[in-house]
């Protein structure tokens, strides 16, 4: 574009590889080191060029412009998991599909689900011992399975490929990595170790869902969860969803549903264990809000800090912490001149930890995200559920059952580290937490009063 300054590629590469070795070995740091300088700046993964977005108003730019499409190594990636998916889908399939799904996350049907959702996060809780070690992220991994199986996937199928996906995830996650950083085909399909648990998990994975969508297909379905509407819905053509569509979608609400709550609840009882003092509010706000009853749908405006610590956990350790695009046709970004279809990259945790929006960044500080404190900046910079019209349909149902799954298990609950392990990202394909387990020991909340006036329906 006449004007547009030149994007200038990084230093550091390497012949062949580029700058995948930086990535591989410790990607976040090398995105956050990119803070700072030039807005855009060009990277070389293998053979791939790559736009890399580090500034706040840049990135919404690309998340929010329709000049950048659903594309690049992040997605390109993802679609080897959940196919063309909501997720992951272009802009025009996401305007096909979008009407299909957006009724199963209305505010409505997530007041229906909520109930639910409580059953299982109680059970779970209930299944806890005095003492006992506690590996943390396989139980949200359990918890955030039987929440996705008993609210949109209902029929018992579901709970069999929610299960299967809560036990892949790790090893898939770990191998789309490898294959986006190292996109090439034919080094993934040698008869290596890790290539088998990889093709062995995807295949139990699919072979799940098949099982699903024969179900529902032959009147096994409770007709009034998300699959249920999926598949009985038609687009304005009078066309349904066909058995690969509907696969899609079943694998994109796998994927988001199991993953992405349970690692932010993982995240969140491991920092809780390591912040006291945000810990001790939490308990406050819990103990006199609920008063030693169980959380319900109706009380989540009544812990507005409790809301505070899961958004602050999500700005230190987003799960998704690459989004990437593609131009649609030759664009400016930030006074840079980006060519058609380029890859652009954007990361949510190396803007989240930037000083001049988030002072402090290292530091967990829920009270960032009080109504009098939150900046215009804060509000651009946060990209954990994306952005525009991509921003993610679950937001409203993922923070809801996390809410109050932080809210049962820190009011019955305390978690304390059984080893000295320290609490530290493991940057797969997302983001997860690496530390020990944890302990607990019962909490003893104040009786179960109901507060005069509170109104709360059951």
């Amino acid at each position: 574009m006449v004007g547009s300054l030149q994007v200038q590629p990084m230093a550091g590469g390497v012949p062949w590889l580029g700058h995948a070795p930086h990535l591989v070995r410790d990607p976040l740091a090398f995105l956050a080191s990119q803070r700072g300088g030039p807005p855009v700046v060009r990277v070389q993964l293998a053979g791939r060029l790559v736009y890399l977005v580090n500034e706040a108003e840049a990135a919404r730019q690309v998340l929010v412009s329709s000049v950048f499409d659903k594309g690049g190594p992040f997605m390109d990636t993802a679609r080897i998991l959940v196919g063309n998916g909501v997720i992951t889908c272009s802009n025009a399939d996401h305007r096909r599909q979008q009407p299909v799904m957006r009724p199963a996350f209305h505010r409505d049907q997530v007041t229906r689900y909520a109930p639910v959702m409580g059953e299982c996060i109680a059970q779970a809780a209930d299944g806890w011992r005095d003492g006992e070690r506690l590996n943390v992220e396989g139980a949200m991994y359990a918890l955030a399975a039987q929440v996705v199986s008993r609210t949109l996937i209902a029929a018992p199928a579901g709970r069999d490929a929610a299960d299967t996906m809560a036990t892949s995830l790790p090893v898939l996650l770990e191998g789309m990595f490898r294959q986006m950083l190292m996109p090439w085909p034919l080094l993934h399909r040698l008869p290596l170790p890790t290539n088998r648990r990889f093709q062995q998990a995807q295949a139990r994975l699919e072979a799940a869902v098949g099982q699903v969508i024969a179900q529902y297909r032959s009147g096994g379905a409770p007709g009034d969860d998300l699959l249920s509407m999926v598949m009985a819905a038609v687009d304005d053509e009078g066309r349904a969803l066909d058995d690969i569509e509907v696969r899609d979608q079943v694998l994109s609400v796998l994927a988001a549903g199991v993953e992405t709550t349970a690692s932010l609840l993982a995240w969140t009882l491991h920092a809780l264990s390591e912040y006291p003092d945000v810990e001790h509010r939490l308990w406050a706000e819990l103990d006199r809000e609920l008063a030693g009853q169980a959380p319900a749908y109706a009380d989540i405006p009544r812990l507005p800090y409790t809301r505070q610590v899961l958004t602050e956990v999500l700005r230190l350790w987003p799960p998704t912490w690459m989004l990437s695009r593609i131009t649609l046709e030759q664009t400016d970004v930030a006074g840079y001149a980006v060519p058609a279809g380029a890859d652009v990259i954007v990361s949510p945790y190396a803007l989240h930890r930037d000083p001049a929006v988030f002072p402090e960044p290292d530091r967990l500080d829920p009270d960032r995200w009080l109504p009098e404190r939150i900046t215009p900046a804060q509000r651009q910079a946060f990209t954990a559920f994306g952005g525009g019209r991509r921003k993610c349909l679950g937001e409203h149902y993922g923070m809801t059952e996390a809410v109050l799954a932080l809210a049962t298990i820190s009011s019955r609950w305390q978690l304390r580290k059984a080893t000295a392990t320290p609490l530290r990202p493991l940057p797969r394909f997302l983001l997860t937490p690496k530390a020990g387990p944890l302990v607990p020991t019962p909490r003893m909340p104040p009786p179960a009063v109901r507060r005069p006036g509170a109104g709360r329906k059951r």
